[in-house]
């Protein structure tokens, strides 16, 4: 029924196939379950991640200091981040009290308080 509705490609492949890309997995069988474990990643990776939140803050910054009226599409493709990741930091950076926005959404632009 899978093969039919096209949810695996063929039989007999798929421990294989999570072996090869996942070899920290894990398999146990419970009465008539069949459970597959996988093991979390750490995104977390301590300092890369603090230094890549610090980095994107700064370059936002740097590119308000540059020219204060830039949108948050602007500075998504000046950034090389999503307009979504522009709007967490810009969040972040105005909770914080270093950034500021005068005036209205069009027309308005951003203050830098403080660096």
């Amino acid at each position: 029924m899978f093969h039919r509705v096209h949810f695996i490609e063929k039989w007999g492949r798929g421990i294989k196939l999570i072996i090869s890309k996942e070899p920290d997995a894990g398999f146990s069988e419970i009465g008539t379950k069949f459970i597959t474990t996988f093991k979390r990643k750490s995104y977390y990776e301590g300092k890369k991640v603090v230094e890549k939140v610090v980095e994107t803050t700064q370059k936002i910054i740097e590119a308000i200091t540059r020219r204060s009226d830039i949108t948050q599409k602007d500075l998504a493709a000046a950034i090389g981040i999503t307009e979504d990741g522009v709007k967490y930091h810009i969040t972040r950076l105005r909770k914080k009290g270093i950034l500021k926005r005068i005036g209205p959404d069009k027309g308005g632009y951003w203050e830098v308080v403080k660096k």
